[in-house]
């Protein structure tokens, strides 16, 4: 029991990794560093089982298990008729937060495209809570008290861990780019590559007959005058071209190329394209880098502030000092919980937020 007040004292021990077995579960002897900057190495090094990665499965198992039989419940009402999908207790608060993310986080900004990324998007926010609030169970502790402190770190924070964060933000690195390359792939496919093609979901919204609609079609009746699309084939080829291509913004790229004056603009822009590439460039790191430095960040001081709180209590050398100083102590760790758990919330909303804003970036015609 001494060795698990002490292990509570230290308050880093609640928020570091702790391996959960002796052995590690793989080792990695390759050395590399990078020959340009210096500043990314790899070095030997072994890999162990920690109580962050068992957290991150249990998370998985959670979801994979609810979110199944929340699906089966619905399609039993949905067999019933449309007016007998009436959920309550958990799974209408589940649907309430869905609707919400989806009608009023990712709407405003992907609009026809909402959708398509909802499942990814969905997927990422419960995940995330889910991590943010197991990490609020203080199952360590309570196992470490019921077995006398043999068995500790059981448990803990799996946000809390930068490779964790960095790997959700990895995966909304990749689902950003690919879908703006898809999205350039498939406007080359339709052929309306360069078009500006809100006019179709202006129809989609609005209805073909609506007055708008017909303004429209009489000032610009070109837009429905698309090319002739490219085969699958050469598409898939082009799109990482052209959209690395429109990655940068053209500022100086003239309508047509007629003259000496517009041969020199060509140069122009292309010399300041090529700099405002390495800048997007540099954006398109950073903006994933803040996303799991801003999710590790306030995951760890949340639990730093908490256990340094309670090691108040602890560190007072009488009786009656930790009686007095402990009752402010756990009121002030009950206030700070329910902090806690309103930063679960806001930060797995903050990370889909900024996701689908990147995305909306990457995806949109304009970009």
């Amino acid at each position: 029991m001494t060795g698990l007040m002490l292990a509570s004292s230290d308050p880093l021990s609640h928020v570091l990794p702790h391996p959960l077995m002796e052995k590690p579960f793989a080792q990695w002897p390759w050395e590399w560093k990078d020959p340009w900057i210096g500043l990314v190495s790899f070095s030997p090094h072994d890999s162990f089982f920690t109580n962050h990665l068992l957290m991150t499965l249990v998370s998985a198992v959670i979801l994979l298990l609810l979110f199944p039989i929340l699906g089966r419940k619905y399609a039993t009402m949905s067999a019933q008729g449309a007016d007998k999908i009436i959920p309550t207790g958990f799974a209408n608060c589940i649907e309430a937060v869905m609707q919400y993310i989806r009608e009023d986080v990712v709407r405003p900004v992907l609009d026809t495209k909402t959708d398509r990324f909802m499942p990814f998007l969905w997927t990422l926010f419960f995940y995330i809570l889910t991590c943010n609030l197991l990490g609020m169970i203080p199952l360590g502790d309570i196992i470490g008290v019921i077995t006398g402190g043999k068995v500790q770190h059981i448990g803990g924070t799996a946000t809390g861990n930068i490779m964790i964060t960095a790997g959700l933000a990895v995966c909304a690195f990749l689902t950003i780019h690919f879908s703006g390359a898809k999205e350039v792939f498939r406007d080359l496919v339709a052929g309306t590559y360069g078009h500006h093609h809100s006019h179709d979901e202006e129809h989609a919204m609005h209805g073909e007959g609506h007055p708008y609609g017909l303004a429209h079609d009489a000032e610009h009746p070109g837009h429905h005058a698309h090319n002739k699309g490219k085969s699958p084939v050469i598409a898939i080829f082009m799109a990482p071209v052209l959209y690395v291509w429109n990655f940068a913004p053209h500022v100086f790229m003239p309508e047509k190329i007629d003259g000496p004056g517009a041969a020199l603009l060509v140069i122009a822009d292309f010399i300041m394209w090529a700099i405002l590439l390495v800048l997007e460039s540099i954006g398109a790191v950073v903006k994933p880098f803040a996303l799991a430095i801003r999710l590790f960040a306030n995951m760890v001081a949340g639990h730093v502030v908490l256990a340094s709180i309670l090691a108040l209590a602890i560190a007072l050398k009488t009786v009656m000092q930790q009686s007095t100083v402990g009752f402010a102590v756990v009121l002030g760790c009950a206030g700070l919980s329910c902090l806690e758990l309103f930063v679960a919330f806001l930060q797995a909303y903050v990370f889909v937020f900024l996701t689908t804003l990147f995305i909306g970036a990457s995806v949109s015609p304009e970009h």
